[in-house]
């Protein structure tokens, strides 16, 4: 098998981010590549909209019932639209455990029954949940297995917090040993004014680029009120356009940056100087 190429999407929970990853891979299946996604987040929700809407059975609810078995855990590679395969980690029990401990302990079992090199994938993408970049949730990136990240933000304040925050744990990991950058900023819009300028100025503030700004709009919920992305709900929109060009720049990116964090004291003042909504002394935030 040729050499895997592995990614990991992350952001704040709500940004956006499986939606962005589940256009990116439909985008990269017709562009024939063999293409899984990793859901690496409990609700279990990052390969929906490329199973017809239907959330799948997690690696940790099929082993708990199941047992630790090459079969069970083959038959939680679910096949979606265009062929790609998608599976989700799952999490532990609500109130008995870790949850990124539990995205940790389904990776073990991809990588244990060789999961990518049966299935001879070319690219996997892993979704990782980035609220908080704990050992669990930062294991993709501990595991090797994603080298490369971008991290989806928008232009409001609390969002780009967070996204120095994942800049942040980079750091932390790739000082601790691990093989890991920052690929890019994914600036998936809500609306903010100026936003393209915030995030760009924001992301330069940390040593970042912007790979690609997401416009804004209705074709995306239309697509997901389908359990579709919009690759295959609107293939011919503009909005399937903007996730094929963001799936190509991605397909054809090699640069990796260790990012600079930055604190909420620095991300007011850019917010405040392009919004037209904010003064700086409306901005909510504590420096971090």
């Amino acid at each position: 098998m040729a050499e895997m190429r592995t990614i990991a999407v992350y952001g704040k929970g709500g940004i956006g981010k499986s939606t962005t990853s589940s256009n990116i891979s439909a985008a990269l299946s017709h562009m024939g590549l063999k293409v899984m996604q990793v859901g690496c987040d409990p609700k279990r929700d990052s390969i929906a909209t490329l199973c017809g809407g239907k959330l799948k059975p997690t690696v940790l609810d099929e082993t708990r019932k199941r047992g630790i078995t090459e079969e069970v855990i083959l038959s939680c590679v679910h096949q979606g639209y265009n062929g790609i395969l998608g599976v989700e980690s799952g999490g532990p029990k609500p109130g008995t455990g870790c949850a990124g401990r539990g995205v940790m302990v389904a990776l073990e079992f991809l990588n244990k029954f060789k999961v990518f090199e049966r299935h001879n994938i070319d690219f996997a993408l892993f979704d990782v949940l980035g609220d908080v970049v704990c050992g669990g949730f930062s294991q993709p990136i501990r595991a090797g297995f994603a080298r490369e990240m971008y991290i989806v933000t928008c232009g409001e304040a609390l969002t780009l917090l967070q996204m120095s925050n994942i800049a942040r744990a980079v750091l932390t990991m790739n000082e601790a040993g691990a093989d890991t950058s920052v690929a890019g900023i994914i600036n998936n819009m809500r609306g903010v004014p100026n936003e393209e300028k915030i995030v760009e100025a924001v992301a330069e503030l940390m040593g970042l680029p912007v790979i690609h700004h997401i416009p804004r709009s209705r074709t995306v919920q239309e697509a997901e009120l389908k359990g579709q992305t919009v690759i295959q709900a609107a293939p011919n929109s503009a909005q399937a356009e903007e996730y094929r060009t963001l799936a190509l720049k991605i397909l054809n990116n090699r640069d990796t940056y260790l990012p600079r964090p930055i604190f909420m004291d620095d991300i007011k003042p850019i917010v405040a100087k392009y919004s037209t909504s904010f003064a700086p002394g409306e901005l909510v935030g504590a420096r971090a």
